[in-house]
């Protein structure tokens, strides 16, 4: 038998199961197919697939109006148009070249949850479930977001301090006494540039669990969203959890589909990997999973049917987010970047054109009128 190529190195030199291919065989350079194609999707089709119902739709539900849920086919929701375009320095926009590695992944995803319903383990699977796990940790707007704010609070702090020395550069010293409140827009580059690290974390945690998958034998589905792994201290109440805690125990869940689930442990051996099946028939246990996964979720929650609207509703003003302290010695700046579950953030428009600029200053010179009149 010829050894199937690796596109990822030793890394992705995992061998083939029966019909479950590790990704790492596939090629990650697109073909000239669909190269038009700028709706990128941040949750992904074919795994929002695995929670439809019979007419191939799911319930989606809004963070701003979760009490009124709306059908929907999968491809139709989860994404934003240029999501993962990047400017070239020679001048255009590439606009695949995550599109196409996210693929890969994707294009496996049937056949591992084919086998993974069959209760099969292999390192194939366990591969193929990382890497849907690591993607659906990284790309998603919920951490892309917190990288936008870490770097919202270094920019503040940097042009404050160059405002106290006098060296602010001429663009932006007619913002000088304002930086607490003048809007500031992160290049969407950026935080892509930032999921390197995220792939690098993630890995790192995942040597830390062994994992599990849960298969659903009640009638109430499991439930998915737009930041489906959840991972936390699993000793914390829900109450007073916090996301991402990771120093202590950790527990990690991912819906695989409305019918199992992944489910990852400090206490479990061997790490990083699937070592086992079981079944889950007490409704109460899934109950509990569904409100973890609610609690994790960004803009949307998304379900089979409509039979945990409560849990839904009631964890929907609320998402994982930062915190940030600015501290200060000198001229040394610390920024003091905490999880915690509160308001979701509304992030600034980057300013990227001279257009967008004028309408910006349209809008402060506007607001600080208003200011100054209803003070006077």
């Amino acid at each position: 038998m010829t050894k199937p190529p690796t596109y990822f190195g030793t890394w992705g030199n995992v061998p083939v199961d029966d019909d479950v291919r590790p990704f790492s065989v596939l090629n990650p350079r697109g073909s000239d197919a669909n190269r038009n194609n700028r709706r990128h999707h941040f949750i992904s089709a074919v795994y929002m697939d695995g929670f439809a119902d019979e007419r191939g739709r799911v319930q989606v539900y809004r963070s701003e109006a979760p009490e009124d849920p709306h059908p929907m086919s999968p491809r139709a929701i989860g994404f934003e148009r240029d999501y993962y375009s990047q400017n070239l320095p020679e001048g255009g926009q590439e606009n695949h070249r995550f599109e196409d590695l996210w693929n890969t992944i994707e294009t496996v995803w049937p056949e591992t949850v084919k086998a993974l319903a069959a209760r099969r383990l292999s390192p194939a699977i366990s591969f193929n479930v990382l890497g849907m796990q690591t993607i659906m940790r990284a790309r998603v707007p919920a951490t892309r977001d917190r990288h936008a704010l870490m770097l919202e609070a270094k920019l503040r702090s940097e042009c404050k301090v160059g405002e106290e020395i006098g060296a602010l550069p001429p663009e932006i010293e007619r913002y000088a006494g304002q930086f607490d409140t003048v809007p500031i827009g992160i290049n969407p580059h950026e935080t892509l540039l930032a999921m390197q690290g995220e792939f690098k974390n993630f890995g790192d945690l995942c040597f830390r669990l062994g994992f599990e998958v849960l298969h659903n034998k009640t009638s109430t589905p499991f439930l998915t969203s737009d930041n489906p792994v959840c991972t936390y201290n699993p000793c914390q109440a829900v109450h007073a959890r916090r996301p991402y805690e990771h120093s202590g125990d950790v527990e990690l869940i991912f819906p695989i589909s409305a019918r199992m689930l992944v489910r990852g442990s400090s206490k479990r051996r061997p790490v990083n990997m699937i070592s086992r099946h079981r079944d889950i028939s007490d409704s109460r246990k899934v109950r509990q999973l569904n409100r973890t996964i609610t609690q994790f979720s960004y803009r949307m929650s998304i379900g089979q049917d409509r039979s945990s609207d409560d849990l839904i509703r009631a964890h929907a003003a609320l998402v994982p987010t930062i915190t940030t302290e600015v501290r200060r010695l000198g001229m040394e700046i610390q920024i003091i970047c905490r999880n915690v579950f509160g308001p979701r953030p509304v992030l600034s428009q980057y300013i990227d054109t001279p257009e967008k600029a004028a309408r910006l200053e349209a809008k402060m010179a506007i607001a600080t009128t208003q200011e100054s009149q209803t003070s006077g």
